[in-house]
Order: C-alpha cells, then sequence, then structure tokens
C-alpha cells in the first residue's frame, strides 16, 4: 500500500547560545547539539505525537507491516550510530485489509528482519478503536494477542498498549482512532516505560510503576 511521506520529528533544539561583537552586534551561534538519540520510534500515524528524551520519530501515515519491512533496508545503514534500540508500531492499517493471513506473513517477514539488525527492537501493539464497530476492534484485538506471542519468540520486546486504551474515549481524537493529545501522552509513557524497565532488568536496578493516567 502507499504512504505518505514521514513525519519526521526529534527532541527539540536546546536555545541557541547568545554573545556580542566588539561593535555591540549579537551574533547568534549554531545550537548546542543534543545527546545523540538513542531510539528511533517508526511506525504509522498512531505515532505521530509520541516523544521522549533521545528519541527520533519517524512517522509514516497509512504504513502497514510490509511498507516497513520495504523501507528498513534502505533506512538502517543511514540510522545514526548512536542508535542502539528501535521501536515499531504498526498494525492500525494492516487490519482494515481484512487478510489476516497475508498480514501475519508480512509481520513475521519483518520480524525476521529486525531480530537480525543487531539493536534492542520492541514491537509496540497496537491500540484498540473507540466506536468504529466490533468487526474492527476485534481484529486488532486478535493481531495485539498473537503479535505478542510471536515478538517473544523473536526474541523482540512487546509492548502491550491495548488494555491502557480500552474503552477509554478521553484518549481518543473524535475518529475514535488516533490518540489525542492525552492518549499520546500515554502511549508515549508507556512505551518509554517498557524501555526502562528493559535496562533496568539488564542492570538489577528496581524499577517505578508507570503513571496512571
Amino acid at each position: 500500500s502507499s504512504t505518505s511521506a514521514p513525519d519526521v520529528t526529534a527532541p527539540p533544539p536546546r536555545q541557541s547560545a547568545r554573545r556580542h561583537d566588539s561593535n555591540g552586534q549579537l551574533l547568534v551561534s549554531s545550537p548546542r547539539p543534543l545527546s545523540p538519540p538513542t531510539t528511533l520510534i517508526i511506525g504509522d500515524s498512531i505515532i505521530r505525537n509520541v516523544r521522549f528524551f533521545n528519541a527520533t520519530t519517524h512517522c509514516f501515515p497509512g504504513a502497514t507491516a510490509s511498507d516497513i519491512l520495504a523501507m528498513l533496508p534502505g533506512l538502517l545503514p543511514t540510522l545514526p550510530s548512536s542508535i542502539i534500540r528501535m521501536i515499531v508500531h504498526i498494525g492500525t492499517c494492516d487490519t482494515s485489509l481484512h487478510q489476516s493471513e497475508l498480514t501475519k506473513k508480512d509481520f513475521l517477514s519483518l520480524l525476521h528482519l529486525l531480530s537480525n539488525c543487531r539493536k534492542t527492537i520492541f514491537m509496540s501493539g497496537p491500540i484498540p478503536t473507540f466506536g468504529r464497530g466490533s468487526g474492527r476492534f476485534s481484529r486488532i484485538l486478535s493481531l495485539n494477542t498473537w503479535l505478542k506471542s510471536v515478538s517473544l519468540s523473536y526474541n523482540l520486546q512487546f509492548i502491550d498498549n491495548f488494555n491502557l486504551f480500552w474503552n477509554r474515549p478521553a484518549f481518543f481524537a473524535g475518529d475514535g482512532l488516533h490518540p489525542n493529545r492525552l492518549g499520546s501522552h500515554v502511549l508515549s509513557t508507556n512505551i518509554q516505560h517498557a524501555v526502562h524497565c528493559t535496562l533496568h532488568a539488564n542492570t538489577g536496578q528496581p524499577v517505578h510503576s508507570v503513571p496512571q493516567a
């Protein structure tokens, strides 16, 4: 399927350093660089407003598993060496195709590629819809359940977002599909919590529970 041009976001730049020359003219130097990003978030329009420190977001509206699979071979070599983990969030658009077996085949190919890219991979599960009919809801739930199981079989981390959004209209935009500002914050927090859990699990340090919205 065709996808829109990516929306690429990064943490906001720091304020430019200001100084004056000998004539009193204001000089503005280039901004001090942020710490290099360590995390790439890539996926469909659900993640458009997902933000957290030292993460860069590549949002491809309309993207499916097959689209991300086609993009990654060209994208991976261009990533900064500082990127050590990837968070992949897709599935909403796949469930609109009514082709569950083809969708599973595409995801399996994607998971195989991701498992061999030498980065820590997190599969971010789809969020449910709200008020969009039981058919779409059940397909997303089915995909979420299957994706959780198969991700673990590839030794990839899985982030379960489903229950956080289930029957929570306050988290959704008017279309019942995309998260609103609050929903994007909840999604960002859940993803970041999963990353921190993995980091602390590897270091043996305690993890605080995710804040409740």
